[in-house]
């Protein structure tokens, strides 16, 4: 019976930890993940793309003299991420 508690014991430890991990991922990481592959496509595709998101969050995409550059507006109003790209 002790064996049986022990390896209980175990798995819930291991069902805890996983889904600490996937609520960190989820919470802070995909969302910078998601912004940097939407500037990397705005940046391919270059000026005059610009697009808002359901969540608010806009891609701006502006022509300059030799280069773009993309900018990923949070919903918040602060600048979540600018990349320049050359022509």
């Amino acid at each position: 019976m002790k064996e049986a508690t022990g390896e209980l014991s175990t798995t819930v430890i291991a069902i805890v930890a996983i889904a600490a991990i996937l609520a960190v991922f989820t919470v802070f990481l995909l969302p910078t993940l998601r912004a940097q592959i939407a500037l990397t496509q705005a940046c391919t595709i270059g000026p005059g793309y610009n697009v808002t998101n359901d969540d608010g969050s806009r891609i701006e995409c502006k022509d300059g003299t030799d280069s773009w550059q993309c900018t990923f507006i949070k919903p918040e109003g602060g600048t979540g991420g600018t990349k320049t790209c050359k022509k």
